[in-house]
C-alpha cells in the first residue's frame, strides 16, 4: 500500500515495506520536531515497514540540534523493528552524516545516489 503525507518543507511516502521522507530546502528544523516527528512516530507503529530512506536538500549546515534529530529517529526507528536506513545527501551533508550519528543496530548507508538507497534500502 502506497500512502502520501506532506507538510510544510517535507513529504514522506510509504512504498514496498520504505518510507522514503524528503527534507526540502527551506524546511525550519521546528517544523521536523513538531510536524513531522509526529508523522514518524505514527509510521513506525504500522508493522509493515521495515526500511527507511531520508533524503536531504536542506540549504543549511548541520548543526548539533540537528544531529541530535537525526540520533532520535535512529533510535526509535531500531526499537519499531526498521532494520535499514539510507540517507541521501549532497556533498559535504553526506561526509558530516557519515560516523557522527549513532543509528544504534540499523544498517546505514549514506550516499549521494538515490537510485542506490531504494535498491539498497529495499534489498533483504
Amino acid at each position: 500500500m502506497n500512502d502520501t503525507k506532506s507538510g510544510d518543507g517535507w513529504t514522506v511516502e510509504v512504498t514496498d515495506g520504505t518510507m522514503i521522507w524528503e527534507f526540502l530546502p527551506g524546511m525550519e528544523l521546528s517544523v521536523f520536531g513538531d510536524e513531522a516527528f509526529e508523522t514518524f512516530e505514527e509510521l513506525l507503529a504500522r508493522d509493515d515497514i521495515t526500511g527507511m530512506m531520508t533524503v536531504v536538500k536542506l540549504d543549511d549546515p548541520f548543526t548539533p540540534e540537528v544531529f541530535d534529530i537525526w540520533e532520535r529517529s535512529a533510535e526509535y526507528a531500531d526499537n519499531a523493528g526498521i532494520d535499514r536506513w539510507a540517507v541521501v545527501a549532497d556533498g559535504i551533508k553526506a561526509i558530516s552524516l557519515r560516523g557522527k550519528i549513532d543509528t544504534g543496530d540499523l544498517e546505514t548507508l549514506t550516499t549521494e545516489n538515490r537510485t542506490e538507497a531504494v535498491e539498497w534500502t529495499s534489498d533483504e
